[in-house]
């Protein structure tokens, strides 16, 4: 009688831990791994998919989870919700960002800050990080496409900023503008966190 207590308690108590572990997996909100195929589980999936803006956008940030990268997805999603000439850039600003080492939301967020993320630029410029404007001019540096712009400025940030210790807004803007405005870094860092969806 003793042992069947005993094999009926053990029995319970593995039932019960594989219970809690596959929940935890479940809720994990890291990168997990279910019968081969990646699935990242977003800490911010709610509000991605809380009020998608069109009818495909759901689908698309499913289909980029269950890819394992849903960055680009969610830099194209703040570029599509405020109609940016550069809708269809959103892999670009991740690739660039992860090729010079740079928090994926900080280009869009200075093109947000900067220009309204493209929309307000010297024509023809394609320069929507107000890169090389200096203290009273009316333009700064100009390029040949979007895609050209992001790459060189991902590249000047990386080595003027990021190798320089200057890795977050806050000490950004003591080289990127003329004056440590607490307005540029609020509007920065708040244009960041909406774009990863952490600004609740």
């Amino acid at each position: 009688m003793k042992i069947l207590a005993a094999t009926a308690i053990l029995f319970l108590w593995f039932i019960l831990a594989i219970s809690l572990i596959s929940i935890s997996l479940l809720f994990n909100p890291k990168i997990s791994s279910i019968k081969g195929i990646n699935l990242l589980i977003a800490s911010s999936s709610r509000n991605i998919l809380s009020s998608p803006t069109n009818v495909g956008e759901v689908g698309d940030v499913l289909a980029a989870i269950r890819g394992g990268d849903a960055r680009p997805v969610l830099v194209e999603r703040f570029l599509n919700k405020y109609g940016s000439p550069m809708i269809g850039l959103g892999e670009q600003f991740v690739d660039a960002a992860d090729e010079h080492g740079l928090d994926w939301r900080l280009m869009p967020a200075l093109a947000f800050q900067e220009s309204n993320l493209g929309k307000k630029i010297p024509k023809g410029s394609y320069n929507p990080f107000g890169w090389a404007i200096y203290e009273g001019k009316n333009a700064g540096a100009y390029f040949d496409s979007w895609e050209q712009g992001i790459n060189i400025v991902a590249a000047r940030i990386k080595e003027n900023y990021i190798d320089r210790g200057h890795t977050t807004p806050e000490t950004i803007v003591t080289r990127y503008t003329s004056n440590n405005n607490p307005t540029w870094v609020f509007a920065v860092r708040s244009a960041m966190e909406e774009i990863s969806g952490t600004e609740y």
